[in-house]
């Protein structure tokens, strides 16, 4: 909107101006005087050449904090006129491999697998209508970039199991809520939304996770989204319990015949503390309703301080006839992971993440050269720097290890891998 209004200030209003007064000054000059409206015009010029200079005068960070006004003006009309809220970010990054892989390819890199590039991360829009005096509201969450292709690369969108592997494009989440007439607190979802599982989510708007770049367990353990139907519960300020029924891991239609009852319990026995308790159950096989996968997932949130935060997180998932080396046995997955994050001022946050991740039967990595599963861990030093309000920048140094050799390094594999990478990210 400010660089539109700019434009036509520049291209249109001002020549404009420049023509009149140019016309109105010949007058002048023939009359001897100068009218009312010679002096208008005058004033004009004078103002827009004012604005002209105090624009080319601004800082980067000025600049940003103006867009950011006129957005949130935008904002703020929309949702007085239609009660809906509209927020988004857009997220770009460079990695550098130190491995030099062949490939191209980082190795078992969620959102971030092609080496040695800059990336668009992600574009993303989120309208939501959410009123506290009304029952019904609704949530459309919309993704471009590379973790829409990552994400829709794996939904099945259709009974004949197609997905979008080629499409940047992704509708993360569509769903209404209904808030039921009841002397208990319980609303009803209905549509597409993200999994309660794990520690970190597929980024929002208001939720940009810890780290540049996703842990095993969020890529190899757990879903990314659910079609279905959830009640939420608030039984009170310390209990609430998540319960529902969906066509199972990241399908909108359902590739068998059978349906998935998924839930969690979030557990606040003081203000600082949270626990989390998270479950999946059903056939997850195309055309199989009868091979089970399950999965549990804890995440315990510790704040010890105002600026200190303490996240644990532990996996445990198995399916029937999912081994990789004999598709006859049942397969299973661990993982754990830790985050340290201190707020060290409002603008500056140092984050450290560690994890490990056993693909004990090689359901989870499906590594062709590793049949019988292999064990991966990472440690992830991240830090986030506000550069204005709505920017930020990160920088993240990853270090990869496995048990097998299975990341590539100049054609060849090799048991570990180093990365670095660079973030700005943009949020309204």
């Amino acid at each position: 909107m400010w660089t539109f209004r700019v434009l036509v200030e520049r291209f249109l209003v001002a020549p404009a101006v420049a023509f009149v007064g140019v016309a109105l000054a010949g007058s002048a000059l023939a009359d001897g005087k100068e009218t009312d409206l010679e002096k208008r015009v005058r004033a004009l010029e004078q103002r827009l050449q004012a604005r002209d200079q105090a624009s080319g005068d601004r800082s980067l960070g000025q600049r940003v904090s103006q867009l950011e006004g006129e957005v949130k003006g935008m904002r703020e009309r929309v949702r007085s006129a239609l009660g809906v809220d509209i927020h988004g970010f857009v997220a770009g990054s460079y990695n550098y491999n130190f491995n030099s892989p062949d490939s191209r390819t980082n190795g078992l890199a969620v959102f971030h697998p092609d080496a040695n590039s800059f990336q668009l991360d992600q574009a993303n829009l989120y309208f939501a209508r959410k009123q506290e005096d009304e029952r019904v509201g609704f949530v459309a969450n919309l993704d471009f970039g590379k973790v829409a292709e990552v994400v829709g690369g794996v939904t099945n969108w259709s009974n004949s199991s197609t997905t979008e592997s080629t499409n940047s494009f992704e509708l993360r989440e569509a769903y209404l809520t209904y808030k039921l007439p009841l002397e208990v607190d319980m609303t009803v979802m209905a549509g597409k939304f993200v999994t309660k599982h794990g520690a970190e989510v597929i980024e929002s708007w208001d939720n940009h996770n810890y780290n540049v770049t996703r842990s095993f367990n969020f890529g190899f353990g757990i879903p990314f989204t659910h079609t279905g139907l959830m009640t939420t519960t608030k039984l009170n300020d310390v209990l609430v319990v998540d319960l529902g029924i969906v066509n199972g891991w990241d399908n909108v239609v359902d590739n068998n015949d059978g349906k998935s009852v998924h839930g969690g319990v979030s557990i606040t026995p003081a203000d600082l503390v949270n626990f989390y308790i998270a479950g999946v159950y059903g056939p997850e096989q195309s055309n199989n309703g009868h091979s089970r996968r399950g999965l549990t997932t804890l995440v315990a949130t510790i704040k010890p301080h105002e600026q200190l935060t303490l996240v644990a997180e532990f996996t445990y998932g198995s399916e029937e006839n999912a081994k990789l080396s004999n598709p006859d046995e049942t397969a299973e997955w661990y993982g754990g992971a830790g985050y340290v994050v201190a707020q060290l001022t409002d603008e500056l946050q140092l984050a450290l993440r560690g994890e490990v991740f056993d693909d004990t039967d090689g359901s989870r990595f499906a590594l062709a050269s590793v049949p019988n599963g292999v064990t991966a861990w990472a440690v992830t030093p991240t830090v986030t720097y506000r550069l204005s309000e709505g920017l930020l920048w990160r920088a993240e140094y990853r270090h990869d290890n496995a048990s097998a050799k299975i990341f590539d390094h100049d054609g060849n594999l090799n048991r570990g891998q180093d990365q670095i990478l660079t973030q700005l990210i943009y949020s309204f």
